[in-house]
């Protein structure tokens, strides 16, 4: 379904708030007065033009409360961040999106602390690995990388191997800070056809990336997109007909299903509602 009327707001519009935390999230806003599971992740907890973030969706089966940090385009900046870790550190547990790398500060250059798609400054190095960039109409990440890739591709492979190292040094930091069960969610769509892989999400999140940083967490959750999630098409999706084009950037409704089941069983394991099986034998009967 989409909407056929412009300036309709999609239903994740309505913004909420936390204390200590100076930016708005997804609503509904859900108490931090008792347990509660924190969702720390980027563009998939948030659930643009999903009709259900997966945080709801794991909330309406286990019963539990579920705080849903996510934000567009975040990286690990955001989520090591002060603010971010008190609302984890308070919860029974945390589940943490694997985001992409590229959208963090590194050796080669800084991004906004909280907008972490944006580029802010290059670093030295960066200039002098890149002389020949004129950066002066850079705003995004992903942009800066395409333009060193385009420019110079075996330099643009110094760029790739410090931003995975950066990616497990930071990701290994968020976990060994957060006390309590931790469980990580992979999802791993298929590759656009026809792109040079910058284009798949998590950017620079591999086999070897995760297993770098898996013995921290209690589970790990792995979620493919599949030819068959992909045929379900964009149900569960409210989409403003301006907004269509950006949508095969986003993660569909289908898979974020999926995801939440797929925790259902690791967050089980630590007390926290019925497994998967449980949920599906319910909805057969």
């Amino acid at each position: 379904m989409t909407y056929e009327r412009h300036g309709v707001a999609p239903p994740e519009s309505a913004p909420c708030f936390y204390p200590g935390l100076d930016m708005a999230f997804r609503g509904p806003e859900r108490s931090l007065e008792g347990p509660y599971v924190t969702f720390l992740g980027g563009t998939s907890f948030y659930g643009k033009y999903a009709e259900t973030a997966i945080p709801d969706r794991v909330e309406a089966v286990t019963g539990h409360a579920c705080v849903n940090l996510g934000v567009m385009n975040a990286g690990l900046d955001l989520m090591r961040s002060d603010p971010m870790l008190s609302v984890a550190e308070n919860g029974a547990a945390t589940v943490i999106e694997l985001v992409a790398a590229q959208n963090m500060s590194n050796r080669f250059y800084r991004v906004h602390p909280r907008r972490n798609d944006r580029f802010v400054a290059p670093t030295r190095l960066l200039r002098k690995a890149f002389p020949e960039l004129d950066l002066s109409e850079i705003h995004f990440t992903r942009h800066l990388l395409r333009l060193m890739q385009m420019t110079s591709p075996a330099r643009f492979e110094t760029v790739v191997e410090e931003l995975r190292a950066s990616w497990v040094e930071g990701m290994c930091a968020l976990l060994r800070a957060l006390e309590g069960p931790r469980i990580l969610l992979w999802l791993v769509p298929k590759p656009a056809e026809g792109t040079d892989g910058m284009a798949q999400e998590p950017f620079l999140v591999d086999r070897a990336a995760v297993h770098a940083v898996s013995e921290l967490a209690d589970s790990v959750v792995e979620v493919r997109e599949t030819a068959a999630l992909r045929a379900r098409g964009f149900a569960g999706m409210q989409v403003p007909d301006t907004h269509a084009r950006i949508l095969s950037a986003l993660p569909r409704a289908a898979l974020l299903d999926e995801a939440a089941l797929s925790l259902l069983d690791p967050l089980q394991r630590i007390g926290i509602g019925p497994g998967r099986a449980g949920v599906q034998e319910t909805l057969a009967g």
